[in-house]
């Protein structure tokens, strides 16, 4: 579109002026008439249908198109920016692993064995606050009602590392955190307890009251739907495919040519994303949470899942619809194939318009002829722009 713009500012004074210098030498050299059927042919011979219409038209339809497909946006721009994408980075939480995950295990600790209901009751308090799957998936999980919630204060969010805040627990305010171990004295105590865990494969969320390990949740994740087929057609693009999570034990499955970066915090991914463009990568970033708008906002491009965060969501040039992945290698094949048509449409328009005003110059066509041609011109490269399937 750009390209087009630059294009038509040059486009209307060149036709003006060659229509004007025929005029003036058909005038001189030859008859009256001859300068007015020859100068009016050049005027209506000119066609700039390919820069004013055709390339316009061909943006909205491949928005259009793209929208089909799951991936919605109103900006142009997204369209030139996909069909430049040398590598999407992916976060995996709630992205490439459904949001709705399973908890296959709960262990509690001797200590809070019988105060295991109190325990749950403050642990799904202080998730209520994040609209992280993992949280949403303990609450699920609990079941405890919100009448029974306890008062949470002094609640964070602590990137890449969980949630935690102070909580009324059987008489006492507690620092309850619940999510990876950040406190180096918990490590031997995790060690101990997770020997007696069954399940040795899934995600672990460990539950801290103070400096005490009081449980382990092991959850599972599952892969979206078409996932692997989406990182192959990727692969056969030329594209790359990068996942980059805050989780330090991820236990997603993926393909071997997928590079997978775990344990980051969100200015750790918008670090990655920057220096991915100062390489000339293009990269797009699809993510789902709050954590992943900063990379969002550096990369080239980003796409936010339908099912993430309102502030995803909001950042996002695209959002992906029923969180499809299997629209974004769609849309970057369908954005090369539009990039390539408005090459060809602008290609068309110049030979066109320099053969044209040159044979109506030269009084080798005839007006009726002239517009004849042009009608047909602008047809055909409308019809060019439309056509990207």
């Amino acid at each position: 579109q750009l390209q087009a713009n630059r294009l038509i500012q040059f486009f209307l004074p060149l036709v003006a002026a060659v229509a004007i210098l025929s005029a003036l030498l058909w005038a001189a050299f030859g008859t009256w008439m001859e300068a007015v059927f020859n100068s009016m042919a050049v005027l209506l011979v000119a066609c700039p249908c390919a820069l004013g219409l055709a390339t316009p038209v061909a943006i909205w339809q491949g928005l259009y198109r793209m929208a089909q497909k799951g991936l919605i946006s109103r900006a142009g721009a997204f369209v030139d920016a996909m069909a430049d994408v040398q590598t999407v980075y992916f976060d995996k939480t709630g992205t490439l692993s459904e949001r709705e995950m399973r908890v296959v295990e709960t262990l509690v600790s001797d200590l809070w064995q019988e105060r295991r209901t109190g325990l749950m009751r403050a642990v799904s308090s202080l998730e209520s606050r994040s609209s992280h799957p993992i949280a949403q998936t303990l609450i699920k999980e609990l079941g405890v009602d919100e009448s029974d919630f306890p008062i949470v204060r002094d609640w964070r969010l602590i990137p890449a590392k969980g949630v935690a805040g102070k909580i009324e627990l059987e008489g006492s305010e507690v620092e309850l955190r619940v999510g990876e171990i950040v406190d180096p004295e918990s490590c031997s105590r995790a060690v101990e307890l997770e020997t007696r865990l069954r399940f040795r494969e899934g995600k672990r969320v460990y539950v801290s009251i103070d400096t005490e390990l009081a449980a382990i949740f092991v959850l599972q994740e599952r892969p979206r739907a078409g996932l692997e087929i989406a990182l192959e057609e990727l692969k056969a693009l030329g594209v790359q495919a990068q996942v980059l999570t805050g989780d330090p034990n991820p236990n997603l499955q993926l393909p071997a040519h997928v590079h997978l970066q775990a344990g980051l915090s969100a200015a750790d991914k918008a670090k990655i994303i920057e220096l991915a463009a100062e390489r000339g990568e293009n990269p797009c970033f699809v993510g789902d949470g709050i954590n992943d708008v900063i990379a969002m906002s550096a990369a080239n491009t980003s796409i936010s899942m339908e099912s993430g965060t309102g502030l995803a969501n909001s950042a996002g040039v695209a959002q992906l619809r029923y969180d499809r992945v299997q629209a974004i290698p769609e849309a970057i094949a369908l954005a090369r194939r539009i990039r390539a048509r408005l090459r060809g449409n602008l290609f068309y328009a110049a030979s066109y318009n320099f053969i044209g005003m040159s044979l109506a110059a030269f009084g080798l066509l005839h007006p009726v002829a002239a517009a004849s041609i042009m009608l047909i011109s602008s047809f055909f490269v409308t019809f060019r722009a439309l056509r990207l399937n």
